[in-house]
């Protein structure tokens, strides 16, 4: 029987609790943050007896190496903001405990060493023969996957194109994910890869695309700062030319208007003679994301509805045929989300019940690798276990080849 830590109550420790509490070779699961409040309404949402709370700081390497070698976990989940990565990461080294999250805190594309901040330690927890699986949610997660289900298929890859596109509907300002976070990658440059890596300016590159049921509507998406195109040229296990990430929403230009107002400047203002930055007032007052019992209620009483699609478009030859296959994602909506799981948002449900299939998968021992790595470095073997796992929970990967005259 194997032990958890989740670090991190949000909305992506809800879920992930959520489902390795009901695995049954999972005997305990323990989740650590700060907040104790949110903690126990998880738990009150979850009501497994597996689930245990203890309060913990992510800041507080030396507090939670002492936890991890007291409780002797065999997987610790890092569900926190990515700012924490690698003071977890560390923690999880010194208690010789394998390690998962979800983000990158930092993408480095210009120049020579790591490529994200987790892989600053690849070197180490490959000579101690640890596991580190990085970027393991949905996106980055199961695009990651899908790209390499295409690319596997191709003797030579043109292009990796990848989407999130969403649509919430809500009677007041509401934000799925975590606020700060994703303010922070619609202010900096989006990242892309072009036979070597580049940057654009936020919201550009527009396009509209048509995107498949379940959304089966036209949205118009931008260059977004993500990790797959930072990751995937390095670890899909073969030369790739182009890779993109793209995210749109009905209100990006909503969004848009924000960043181009400079409300997300770190530069200070001055007002009746203060002076503070933008950034820190507009994050201060944007609305947190929901609690698991705020969320159930605004689904409960029809306030809430939303929908999200991941697709990933890859081109390429094989014997010296053009081939284009594209892959989505088909799972619930917020309504079903929450039936599925108290608390959780079609956005929380598919990125946290990937992330807790990846951490199923590392306790199960079917993730063959060590060191630090993405999902994108899974043989077919593995992703066969992922995409059957995802079915399980109602997560289904669409995918459609056609041959190009």
């Amino acid at each position: 029987m194997k032990k958890v830590l989740i670090i991190g109550a949000g909305a992506q420790g809800t879920v992930i609790s959520w489902v390795l509490s009901r695995a049954s070779d999972v005997s305990e699961v323990v989740l650590g943050d700060i907040d104790l409040s949110r903690m126990k309404e998880i738990v009150e949402t979850n009501k497994s007896s597996k689930l245990k709370i203890e309060k913990l700081d992510a800041s507080d390497v030396n507090g939670m190496t002492k936890l991890m070698k007291d409780r002797k976990f065999d997987l610790v989940v890092n569900a926190t903001l990515p700012r924490f990565n690698e003071l977890i990461i560390e923690a999880c080294y010194k208690a010789k405990t394998n390690y998962q999250d979800l983000a990158a805190n930092e993408c480095f594309i210009e120049g020579e060493g790591p490529l994200t901040d987790q892989l600053r330690f690849a070197k180490k927890w490959e000579e101690a023969s640890l596991k580190a699986l990085i970027l393991a949610g949905s996106d980055s997660g199961t695009t990651n996957i899908m790209a390499k289900e295409a690319a596997e298929e191709l003797d030579e890859v043109d292009s990796i194109r990848i989407k999130d596109y969403a649509i919430t509907e809500c009677d007041k300002p509401i934000v799925l994910w975590q606020p700060q976070t994703y303010l922070e990658d619609l202010a900096s440059p989006g990242r892309y890869w072009d036979n070597g890596y580049k940057k654009a300016p936020p919201f550009s590159g527009e396009e509209e695309y048509d995107f498949p049921l379940p959304i089966g509507t036209k949205g118009i998406v931008y260059y977004h700062s993500h990790e797959e195109p930072v990751t995937i040229p390095k670890f899909i296990g073969k030369p790739v030319k182009y890779v993109d990430f793209k995210m749109g929403e009905p209100a990006s230009l909503v969004w848009k208007s924000i960043i181009d107002l400079n409300l997300m400047s770190e530069e200070p203002v001055e007002v009746d003679g203060q002076r503070i930055a933008p950034r820190k007032l507009f994050l201060k007052i944007l609305p947190p994301t929901p609690t698991p019992k705020e969320l159930i209620e605004l689904v409960n009483s029809g306030r809430l509805f939303s929908r999200l699609v991941l697709t990933v478009d890859v081109s390429g030859r094989k014997n010296d045929q053009e081939l284009h296959y594209q892959l989505w994602t088909d799972g619930p909506n917020s309504t079903q989300a929450c039936e599925r799981i108290p608390g959780a948002s079609d956005v929380s449900y598919a990125t946290s019940v990937s992330g807790a299939i990846f951490a199923l998968m590392m306790l199960r021992g079917q993730v063959n690798h060590t060191g630090v790595f993405p999902p994108e470095v899974f043989n077919k073997e593995e992703r066969g276990t992922y995409f059957k796992e995802m079915r399980e929970w109602g997560i289904k990967i669409h995918k459609r080849a056609e041959m190009l005259l």
